[in-house]
């Protein structure tokens, strides 16, 4: 016959396991959520359809980055294909919907939402805050910004 003690122990571990696997998914999804919620929060760019730093290519961007967020090799190396993906899809949503600029803005919003939550699943919280300060950098660059013209944050602006 088997222990019952012995068979009560072994529930418990495992209820003890399964908990802290959830917790970890909690953790994640909220910090998702957090992350949405304040990227949602925020004022829809007239410039959204720009891209940062005047056109520059996925290596620059990455490059960019690499210094910035002090990425390390294997962060870089799961960024690296995230970001082609996003500039080769904003290129493409430029050229599909130059002619309707209110469904080109939502596209590039929807775009550069995937591409921040791909974001950050890879980077840590500290990197997430550097890179949201980079955004907002390169936004003030664009054209327009200067002397306050304009409300955006540069929270829908992105690589």
């Amino acid at each position: 016959m088997i222990d019952e003690e012995f068979l009560m122990s072994g529930i418990c571990k495992m209820r003890v396991i399964n908990n802290r696997i959830l917790l970890k998914y909690v953790d994640l999804t909220r910090f998702i959520l957090v992350f949405a919620m304040i990227f949602m929060t925020q004022p829809i760019s007239a410039q959204a359809s720009d891209p940062p730093a005047g056109n520059g290519s996925p290596d620059q961007v990455i490059s960019k980055m690499k210094e910035r967020l002090k990425l390390t090799e294997e962060q870089e190396t799961k960024i690296r294909p995230i970001i082609e993906e996003s500039m080769r899809a904003r290129t493409e949503i430029l050229e599909n919907f130059a002619q309707d600029k209110s469904t080109m803005k939502s596209e590039l919003l929807e775009l550069q939402w995937k591409t921040d939550m791909r974001l950050g699943v890879i980077l840590t919280e500290e990197q997430m805050k550097e890179y949201e300060k980079l955004r907002e950098e390169q936004s003030e660059k664009m054209p327009g910004k200067q002397n306050g013209g304009g409300s955006h944050s540069g929270r829908s602006r992105g690589f």
